[in-house]
């Protein structure tokens, strides 16, 4: 007897469920490939970041030596808290690796910005300086000498560092300019600085000063003889109705004039005042 063909009808159910199947398989293959490259890529990203205080601990030495800030003469502790966060602002992003060569050149290329950084925190870290620790510090400070002078002006004065107050000064005078008053104050008789308050209390030494002193070390008499030449009729009165005039850095100022912060009263004696007014005859009553 001739064999029965086979159903197509059960043929096409097998290769349906067969073709459903495999794309399934396919589709989960799929997922689980994306699946596993995020994963990778966040595992990626996680490798390339740098952890900067290992880095840090690793090569500080080579960027102190790089850098010569070997010279300070510093324990690695205190180099660490000395460098520690200008290393990491320096480091930049934290993604791609830096070399310690490349961070030290940085450190030159910018150290007019990182030098007055380090000047200043040394100054106030340490109770006691070497030579080279104190000179570091004084030719590198910037406008943080107003509150660290006094505390440098004492140590250089009893290591008779006369050079370095000189400088010292001239730093402090910049920095005046540069935070408080275009208007510097007037110059203290004991230590130099322009550093002298209108309660004639020095700001950088702490002496209190008499006015008799002050007369002495302006040379005051000298100083009122050129400003009643130069004065108006009207600051020549206003002068002799007070009885005092003002003075600064720049002389002495009349007090009808707008007064500054750092404008200091000084009375004028019987002999001062028959300056004033013996100027003022000859100028504005014609000699009378």
């Amino acid at each position: 007897m001739p064999r029965k063909k086979p159903s197509r009808r059960r043929g096409r159910r097998r290769s349906g469920k067969g073709s459903l199947g495999t794309t399934s398989e396919v589709t989960e293959a799929k997922e689980s490939s994306s699946d596993s490259t995020k994963k990778k890529r966040k595992s990626s990203r996680k490798r390339r970041t740098i952890n900067i205080d290992s880095w840090i601990d690793r090569h500080i030495d080579e960027v102190i030596s790089m850098t010569g800030l070997d010279l300070l003469g510093l324990s690695r502790e205190q180099y660490l808290e000395l460098l520690k966060d200008l290393i990491i602002q320096l480091y930049g992003s934290l993604t791609s690796y830096t070399k310690a060569s490349v961070l030290a050149k940085r450190f030159l290329r910018y150290r007019d910005r990182v030098y007055p950084v380090i000047a200043a925190r040394l100054a106030s870290m340490l109770d006691e300086f070497n030579d080279t620790q104190l000179e570091f510090i004084v030719f590198n400070i910037g406008d943080e000498v107003l509150g660290l002078a006094p505390k440098l002006y004492e140590y250089l004065r009893r290591r008779g560092r006369d050079d370095l107050i000189s400088i010292l000064r001239g730093k402090w005078a910049r920095a005046w300019i540069n935070r408080r008053s275009k208007v510097l104050p007037t110059e203290c008789p004991r230590c130099g600085f322009n550093s002298l308050m209108p309660d004639l209390t020095c700001l950088v030494c702490g002496s209190s000063i008499t006015e008799k002193e002050l007369k002495e070390k302006l040379g005051f008499e000298s100083m009122l003889k050129d400003f009643v030449r130069l004065a108006s009729c009207e600051e020549l009165r206003e002068v002799i109705k007070r009885g005092y005039v003002l003075v600064n850095n720049m002389g002495i100022v009349p007090p009808s004039l707008p007064r500054t912060r750092v404008d200091i009263e000084v009375y004028l004696s019987g002999k001062e005042l028959n300056i004033v007014k013996g100027a003022y005859r000859d100028k504005c009553e014609g000699g009378r």
